[in-house]
């Protein structure tokens, strides 16, 4: 039997990815790597780039997986030349991440694993791992979304 957090989170990013793209289909550059606040706020397109790298580490974390490499604070500096070239980025990190999901893993989920950050002396339950990159992936799906319901306002 496939264990069941490895289907739920499999069904979850799948979930947060329709939700994505359907908040980044059909947008204009302008508005995919637009700041609502500023040079203090994330566009849409860095925001994208973030969460989903993000995710991709807590994942690896989570199953004991090599780690993928990662370059957080220019995450946030990525912009978009269009919607398609930003999907083809979120699409490829999501199937990156679903990989790691796969319901042929076997995972102990109360195993200890080191904090990604080598210079932090943290240990985490591998559950705590997987919980953690589902809902800051979440939370940033809604960042998204609301960013681009901004964006709309703003044109009318």
């Amino acid at each position: 039997m496939p264990d069941p957090l490895l289907t739920s989170a499999r069904d979850l990013l799948r979930r947060n990815g329709d939700d994505m793209r359907a908040a980044i289909e059909g947008l204009p550059p302008d508005a995919l790597n637009w700041r609502p606040a500023g040079d203090d706020t994330s566009s849409i397109a860095a925001i994208a780039n973030h969460s989903l790298t993000s995710t991709r580490q807590w994942l690896a974390v989570a199953v004991d997986a090599p780690l993928p490499a990662r370059d957080r604070p220019t995450e946030f500096e990525y912009t978009a030349r269009d919607a398609a070239e930003l999907l083809a980025l979120v699409d490829g990190l999501f199937e990156d991440c679903l990989s790691l999901v796969d319901k042929s893993r076997t995972v102990d989920w109360s195993a200890l694993r080191k904090h990604w950050d080598a210079t932090r002396d943290i240990e985490l339950f591998a559950a705590w791992a997987l919980l953690h990159a589902l809902e800051h992936l979440r939370e940033h799906v809604g960042q998204i979304s609301l960013t681009r319901q901004l964006w709309e306002a703003r044109r009318l």
